[in-house]
């Protein structure tokens, strides 16, 4: 199925996406692997995540989704480290706890893929998440993303040191079918 492409006011979505870190508790943040103390200020945020909103597809280094429910923005999906035509790592947050553990967010996630696919030409998702939360390493596996190993690491900037599992993705033959 293709993910419809549309219109939206940016910075709502933005700041929405801002808001999920900014707002939430240490408790929060320390299971999804995020260390408060490593947020950037917000303005200079604001501008990292809009560096690649007006260049071209084969120039950028991240992409977000905003996923929209019932009219409302509940979540977000994003790559980063795009090769276009090969790769991309992709991350996922659905902002509403009380969508959570509702298959929201794993349907959000396989139209996401499919979308990153077909819009970048990818091979292979790549996602590493936290190895001590659940939720997204159940999301990843419902979804048909292997398992390739668990190392430590700080996975991005905003990370402490952890434990991650690394899951891969091929591009199917066909797109991500319903789980």
């Amino acid at each position: 199925m293709r993910l419809p492409s549309r219109s939206f006011r940016l910075p709502p979505a933005i700041h929405h996406r801002l808001d999920y870190f900014y707002k939430a508790d240490d408790a929060f943040l320390r299971g999804m692997g995020v260390d408060r103390l490593k947020l950037p200020e917000r303005g200079k945020w604001l501008e990292a995540l809009l560096a690649d909103h007006k260049k071209p597809d084969n120039e950028r280094d991240r992409f977000y989704l905003v996923w929209i429910f019932r009219g409302t923005c509940v979540g977000h999906s994003s790559i980063n480290k795009i090769i276009p035509g090969d790769k991309a790592f992709i991350h996922l947050h659905l902002w509403k706890s009380e969508l959570r553990r509702a298959g929201l967010g794993t349907e959000f996630v396989r139209r996401s893929a499919a979308f990153y696919f077909e819009r970048f030409n990818l091979e292979k998702l790549v996602s590493e998440p936290f190895a001590e939360n659940p939720a997204p390493n159940r999301v990843l596996e419902k979804l048909g993303f292997a398992f390739v190993r668990r190392y430590r690491t700080v996975p991005g900037v905003i990370a402490f040191e952890q434990e991650v599992n690394r899951y891969e993705l091929r591009r199917p033959d066909q797109m991500l079918e319903p789980a």
